[in-house]
């Protein structure tokens, strides 16, 4: 390993290693199909019942039993499914951090264009914010050291362009109108909770950007996507109020606050009301990390029916065919416009549906009752996700028609959609978090 300045600051420990597998992921391009109305038991979604199930079918899925604190370090006890995602896993999070993907600066490259055969420049702070969260979860996942420095390295250079103000906050001083400063705020000071020991010098600047949070949430619960005066973030508009309160709730499970606690329940209340009336595939994903978290914090009942709720409908929209044309599209998702279903092929988002599936399995395994039957459709919603993302990967077998140094640089990256496209590292790193939250949220089994 490089030397590394970072290691004599004591930021964390040294642990063990995983292990290595083999999968041949294939891909496929068909036409989109014209739109379609959702139906309207998709469109609007049912309130979802309380997720618990009486005792006697409670025993179908009991609490789960402590595990190895490394899930992917026994890889040969898993069945062949598991061992491919093992592998694909490894190969992803071994591209995060192979050199010349993170650089000595501390910063990853921000992708590749294929055609050109050259490094992409279509950077800024989130995706670089994006990339230590997936190192900083994969450190986690398999314990070993490498990962846990690298993403420690880009957390600090981004640190240095989000500084400390009079008031006692940090904000990116990158304005919204070239990379949005609440998602990057709420994305740096994620991958700081995310590191297995972080230093307290370091859990204190995710708190300072916290504090920046704060000021964009308003009395009824809603999160404010940009600043005054800023303009308006549409892509982010769904995908920001999540990321904001999940970094509020891994937070408050860090330093508890009643500030933190009283965000979340106004911010429940917003945005369960605004499900309700207008579901969009893209608000799902972080409100349940968010709520699953707080589930996990409070048992507060409402927050795990709200986590039910959004995922019994975003189900609903997974690509399911058999069909030949559609058969690397399963697993995937479509988009959502205007109320209908735009068959598009899907794209590297499906990572973010994926970790939401997560994320509500993790949750159900730790309730005292928890809902089988819940967990056995998401937990097969997830499996299938992770499989068609499997399908974006590079390896070595779909990438001979590259010149050899070429090849071995791109082997372990996830293209961005069913349609090729190019490889971006912020778009490689959701599917690593997507495929590491698989195992630690304990869906392997």
């Amino acid at each position: 390993m490089r030397p590394r300045a970072f290691v004599r600051l004591g930021l964390f420990v040294a642990v063990g290693v995983g292990g290595v597998l083999t999968l041949s992921p294939t891909r496929g391009q068909v036409p989109a199909d014209p739109p379609k109305t959702l139906p309207k038991e998709v469109l609007t979604p049912k309130p979802a019942p309380s997720p618990v199930v009486p005792a006697a079918a409670a025993t179908a899925l009991k609490k789960p039993a402590p595990f190895d604190r490394y899930p992917l370090s026994k890889a040969d006890s898993f069945d062949e499914l598991t061992r491919q995602l093992v592998f694909a896993t490894r190969s992803g999070v071994e591209w995060l951090g192979r050199d010349g993907v993170h650089m000595p600066n501390g910063r990853f490259r921000p992708g590749i264009n294929l055609a050109l055969g050259r490094a992409s420049d279509d950077d800024s702070f989130l995706r670089q914010a994006t990339g230590a969260f997936a190192l900083a979860r994969a450190a986690k996942l398999t314990g070993e050291e490498k990962h846990a420095v690298r993403a420690a390295e880009t957390i600090l250079s981004l640190l240095a362009e989000a500084p400390k103000d009079t008031t006692g906050v940090r904000r990116p001083v990158q304005p919204s109108v070239i990379c949005n400063r609440v998602a990057s705020a709420a994305m740096l000071a994620m991958a700081i909770y995310e590191l297995p020991q972080a230093s307290a010098e370091l859990v204190q600047c995710a708190e300072e950007l916290c504090g920046f949070l704060k000021g964009n949430l308003t009395a009824d619960g809603m999160v404010q996507a940009t600043e005054p005066g800023e303009p308006t973030d549409a892509e982010g508009t769904h995908h920001i109020p999540g990321m904001t309160l999940s970094a509020l709730a891994m937070s408050h499970r860090t330093a508890p606050a009643k500030w933190k606690a009283e965000a979340l329940s106004r911010g429940y209340a917003f945005y369960r009301k605004q499900f309700r009336e207008t579901p969009q595939p893209a608000l799902v994903p972080w409100m349940t990390t968010a709520f699953a978290e707080a589930y996990l914090q409070s048992k507060e009942a409402a927050y795990a029916e709200f986590v039910c709720e959004m995922c019994d409908w975003l189900k609903k929209l997974q690509y399911e065919s058999t069909d030949a044309r559609r058969g690397p599209w399963r697993g995937g998702f479509p988009t959502v416009a205007d109320g209908k279903v735009v068959s598009t092929p899907p794209t590297a988002d499906t990572a973010l549906y994926a970790m939401g599936f997560a994320d509500a399995c993790r949750m159900i395994r730790q309730m005292e009752k928890p809902d089988a039957a819940r967990y056995d459709g998401y937990r097969l919603a997830l499996t299938r996700a992770l499989q068609f993302l499997a399908t974006l990967q590079l390896m070595s077998a779909n990438t001979t028609h590259f010149a050899d140094g070429f090849q071995q640089f791109l082997v372990g990256a996830f293209l961005s959609s069913a349609n090729g496209g190019n490889v971006r590292t912020d778009h490689t790193a959701w599917t690593v978090v997507a495929f590491g939250q698989y195992f630690l949220a304990g869906a392997d089994r």
